[in-house]
This record gives structure tokens, C-alpha cells and sequence, in this order.
């Protein structure tokens, strides 16, 4: 066992040296970094401002509402999913935030703006926030109104207004926040009509939901009164125009049905990925140690003191450290990043931690490290043969085809249907087997078809470890052409074929 673990020492500081591994194990964590630093301080700005210049004075307050409103009513269910998965409903249970996210009415956001709106909510939700959970952050309003610049006309009729605006949609104007783009301006004119018709202008970047929500609302208050002109009382014309019918929608709890699996997804296929990544790199370190102690014939000084097995165990072990190194920081890197600062990482990772039960975990190690025994295994086998890298390549390609084919037209059905004939077959097909589980693990698997796999996976590694152990100890100190496919068998039957 002390030779082992020597060899094994000996291969993790041989790879751990090379600056190929330091790249491979950092660069996760650098775009990781990355991309917080990216998303906090070059975050694109996404909010625009907005001028109106209302000559009736029937309209601009009811933008202003309805862009409120929208505003009020995506904070709300922001608030209400982080709520419910944070299980902050007790602060207060009957305020809206509390019930759970769902669609709320106009009526609902009114009474929402009534209480405080988003601030007042989120300041009675930040003491009984977990540690955990992070603090919730408001989004900005996405659109800003602005007043009209001093010295740009507004009662000269549009094409004057536009001409004094015309510099600042070509560039940015002053808002309650600072300066902003401006999106879009626009003129009502006192009594529209198709020769006096409502006038908007937009910049080189048009906010296409901006002219809607404001189109939408000039018609929705265009509607009202002419429901009140044709002798509706006003209260009448907006009962008709709030109509809407009855609809009942229902859908599985937050978490659950697609959105779980979807969320319980995210680790799962990272780890196959990861797997594909780390093995195939590593595996390549690995070979080409091999064959470079074959040429310059220092495997004949090891082989000295170390029986052939113990060598390619402790290889085995050295590469499969290796392979928890890079493991370990990069998953490390990615929870970290997720519980300690909000982002995009954050966004992703803890609903799926969340989601993830805690045997899962086990499982999904347990399959990363077989799948890299296997496969690693697989190119200590090709090291022993070759004499040289053009010699491993010409096994390594055919090897490299039969793995990486299956696995991405495997993870293509995944995404589509994770319980389908094709990953469920791939499942029971020891090779593939660690690629299609851990692929599935997020869509559910029954713990039968874990253990099941598990264990026929366990003895396929047994099996191959003897079988390719045989042919490495037989081909480490052989010369010349390698041999053809029976003498390949006849070694890993333990027959001498010199």
C-alpha cells in the first residue's frame, strides 16, 4: 500500500506542476469572478427616460399610473417567489407578498402602493431574512419620466416640440435619477383627430414595450370617454372597461412540475460536463507521462522497485485526486460565489441547491468518480501500448467517438425528454452509464435504478480494472509495433503473447 500512495504522490505532483492544470483548475473561478465584477459594474443601463407633453391633460396622469402599476406589480412577484422560497410568509400573512407569487389585479397593485409599495415591503421583510437568503435588492424602474428641457416649446404645436428634442433622443436628458436616454416622447394634442393625430418619437434604441404600455393607455382612456360621451355614467364606463372574464389557472406549486426539474437540472448536467471536461484533460496529462517514462526508459528504473500493479493503482489514485482538486474548486467556487454574493451565479445555483436532496449528492459523486475511473483507465491502457503520442492518437480517436457521440446526442434527448428510451438505455450501459444518470439525476430517478446502476457500475469498474490491468502491466515494458486485436485479448486474459 506504501508503494501505491507513493506513485500516487508522485503523479499528483507531476500534473499539479504542469501549468496546464493550473489554467484548467482557474479558470472557472476567474470567469466566475468575472462575470460578478462584469455584472455588477458594466451592467448594461437598461432604464430610458420618457417625455410627454399632454395639450389635453386627460392622459399623462394615466400613463404615469399604468407604468407605475406594471412597475409595482413585477416587484411584487419578485418579492412574492423570494418570499415563498424563503419561507418568510409568517412576517405577515395577510399581506399580498405572502400568499405566494401569482397574477395580481390592478385593484391588488393599487392596494400594494397604498401600503408603501416595494419599499415598504421589503423593509419589513429584511429582518427575518436567513443569512443565507441574501438581502433582496429593488430593481429600478426601467422607464423614467422627464420634464421638458427649459427652452424646448411646448405649446407650438408637435413639430416644434420635436425639433427641440431632437438633441436629446440623439443622446441622454436629465431625470429624478440622473441622466437617462431618452426613449420616447410624446405629444396629445387637445382633440385628436386623423389630421391631429397623437405624435411619438423614439431614439436609435425604440423601447417597443414603452409605446405599447403608453399606446394601450391612450386607448384605454380614448375608450372611457367615449363611453361617457354616449351618456354612461363615468362609473359605468369604467365597470365596462375593466371587464374581463372569469378564468380560473392553475399550476404546480413553485419548485415543482417543470420548473423543478428544470431547477433540480443545473448541478446535475454541470457535473456531466465537468466530468467530460476534467477527464478528458487530465486523462491526456496522464497518457503522455506514460509514454514519455516508456522513451526515456525511467518506467524500467520504477518497475524496479514497484510491481506493475501497484503502479497503475496509484496512478489511478493520483489521477483520481486530481480530478477531486478540480472538483472541489470548481464546485467550491460556484457555491461560493452563490452564498456570498448575488448574481447571475446566485440566481442559478441556490434554487438548485435548494432543490437538491441530500442523497442526491452522494449519488452524483459516486458517478463522477466511476466515470472517472473508467475512462481514465481507458488511457492508461492506450499509454501502455503506444510508443509514442502518434501512436495514442491513432487509438485515442476511436475511443474519444465511441464516448463523446452517445453522450451529446444522449444529452440533446435529456433536454427534451430525460425519461426517454434513449437515456434510460444508455443508463444500463456501464460506459455511459455515469454520463446518463447524472444527466437524469434533476428529472428523477427511482432509487431502485440507483442502486441498480450503482452496483452493476461498481463491478464494471472491478472487472475493468483487472482486465486493462492485465494489459498495462503486460504491454509497460514491450517494444515495436503494438499487436493486432487477438494479442490485445489474449493479454487482458493474462497470456503471453511475446
Amino acid at each position: 500500500m506504501r508503494n501505491i500512495l507513493l506513485v500516487a504522490a508522485r503523479e499528483y505532483k507531476q500534473i499539479a506542476s504542469t501549468r496546464g492544470f493550473w489554467v484548467m483548475l482557474l479558470v472557472l473561478p476567474v470567469v466566475i469572478g468575472i462575470s460578478q465584477v462584469a455584472g455588477r459594474f458594466f451592467r448594461p443601463t437598461l432604464e430610458s427616460a420618457y417625455v410627454i407633453v399632454d395639450a389635453s391633460g386627460d392622459y399623462a396622469p394615466a400613463i404615469e399610473r399604468r407604468l407605475e402599476i406594471n412597475y409595482q406589480r413585477s416587484e411584487l412577484s419578485a418579492l412574492s417567489e423570494y418570499v415563498q422560497r424563503w419561507k418568510l410568509g409568517a412576517v405577515k400573512p395577510d399581506a399580498l407578498w405572502a400568499k405566494g407569487e401569482r397574477w395580481f389585479s390592478d385593484d391588488q397593485v393599487d392596494q400594494f402602493i397604498a401600503e408603501g409599495g416595494i419599499q415598504a415591503a421589503v423593509e419589513i421583510v429584511k429582518p427575518h431574512t436567513p443569512p443565507e437568503a441574501g438581502v433582496y435588492e429593488i430593481d429600478k424602474r426601467n422607464y423614467l419620466k422627464a420634464a421638458v428641457p427649459a427652452g424646448v416649446p411646448t405649446n407650438e404645436g408637435p413639430d416644434a416640440l420635436k425639433a427641440g428634442l431632437d438633441p436629446y433622443l440623439q443622446d441622454t436628458i436629465e431625470t429624478a435619477d440622473g441622466e437617462r436616454p431618452l426613449s420616447l416622447a410624446v405629444y396629445i394634442p387637445t382633440d385628436m383627430s386623423e389630421t391631429s393625430p397623437v405624435r411619438m418619437w423614439t431614439n436609435s434604441a425604440p423601447n417597443a414595450s414603452l409605446v405599447d404600455n403608453v399606446r394601450n393607455e391612450i386607448t384605454r382612456v380614448m375608450r372611457a370617454k367615449a363611453l361617457e360621451a354616449s351618456g354612461l355614467a363615468p362609473e359605468t364606463a369604467a365597470a365596462i372597461q375593466n371587464l374581463s372574464p372569469p378564468l380560473s389557472l392553475s399550476a404546480p406549486q413553485q419548485g415543482a412540475g417543470r420548473e423543478q426539474v428544470v431547477i433540480r437540472s443545473v448541478l446535475p448536467l454541470a457535473m456531466v460536463y465537468l466530468l467530460l471536461v476534467t477527464v478528458m484533460t487530465t486523462g491526456s496529462m496522464m497518457l503522455q507521462g506514460v509514454i514519455e517514462e516508456k522513451s526515456n526508459k525511467l518506467l524500467e528504473s520504477i518497475l524496479a522497485t514497484v510491481h506493475p500493479a501497484q503502479l497503475m493503482h496509484g496512478k489511478l489514485i493520483g489521477l483520481g485526486a486530481i480530478g477531486l482538486t478540480i472538483l472541489g474548486v470548481w464546485v467550491g467556487a460556484a457555491v461560493g460565489a452563490a452564498l456570498s454574493v448575488q448574481g447571475v451565479v446566485a440566481d442559478i445555483v441556490k434554487p438548485s441547491l435548494a432543490a437538491i436532496e441530500p442523497w442526491m449528492f452522494g449519488a452524483m459523486l459516486f458517478y463522477f468518480v466511476a466515470g472517472y475511473l473508467i475512462i481514465s483507465m481507458l488511457y492508461l491502457a492506450i499509454g501502455a501500448l503506444s510508443n509514442s503520442l502518434q501512436d495514442a492518437q491513432s487509438y485515442l480517436m476511436p475511443v474519444i467517438m465511441i464516448i463523446m457521440l452517445p453522450v451529446v446526442f444522449m444529452m440533446v434527448s435529456v433536454a427534451q425528454q430525460p425519461n426517454g428510451v434513449f437515456p434510460i438505455v444508455l443508463s444500463w450501459i456501464p460506459l455511459y452509464t455515469p454520463f446518463a444518470m447524472l444527466a437524469r439525476m434533476g428529472a428523477g430517478v427511482s432509487m431502485m435504478e440507483v442502486i441498480g446502476t450503482g452496483a452493476m457500475l461498481l463491478v464494471f469498474v472491478i472487472i475493468e480494472m483487472i482486465v486493462l490491468g492485465r494489459l498495462f502491466q503486460a504491454s509497460l515494458l514491450r517494444t515495436g509495433q503494438p499487436p493486432k486485436l487477438g494479442g490485445f485479448i489474449a493479454m487482458m486474459f493474462g497470456k503471453n503473447t511475446a
